[in-house]
């Protein structure tokens, strides 16, 4: 009798987990994110099937550190089933725009904030296919 309590016990544990597991979006994958100021290399787009995962392969960023009226250039690369590019700081997002399959790029000119607003941020970068399963990478840009 105490055997099927614990087998049960150990059941109930084993969905618990899993239920949780399902609630939460993708984790945050470790793209590598390059910095510099040249232009960004292009880097070959892996090719995908249309319902296969996506995958951010690689971030570019012309600087990770900004300032009031700085022009941050980014380019990220995925793989060719992504439909769509997000870019995300907190509530605001933003599209990037797809020059063609698995490239993606945008510019932004760094608004004046209150120096209290002046620190690091993180920002996620979130892929999706057509079929709206998601990748994401997190990258730290400081606000200087």
């Amino acid at each position: 009798m105490e055997d099927a309590s614990v087998v049960i016990r150990g059941a109930a544990a084993l969905v618990v987990v899993a239920l949780a597991a399902c609630g939460r979006g993708a984790a945050p994958q470790q793209a590598p994110v390059v910095v510099g100021t040249h232009a960004a290399r292009l880097v070959a787009a892996p090719l995908a099937q249309p319902n296969a995962p996506p995958r951010i392969v690689r971030v570019w960023l012309s600087e990770d550190s900004v300032g009031a009226g700085d022009v941050l250039r980014g380019h990220v690369t995925t793989t060719t089933n992504v439909a769509s590019l997000e870019v995300r700081l907190g509530p605001k997002s933003a599209p990037l725009k797809r020059t063609t399959f698995g490239q993606f790029e945008g510019t932004y000119r760094v608004p004046l904030v209150p120096a209290f607003l002046r620190r690091s941020y993180n920002i996620e970068v979130i892929a999706r296919n057509a079929a709206g399963d998601e990748a994401q990478a997190d990258v730290t840009i400081t606000y200087r």
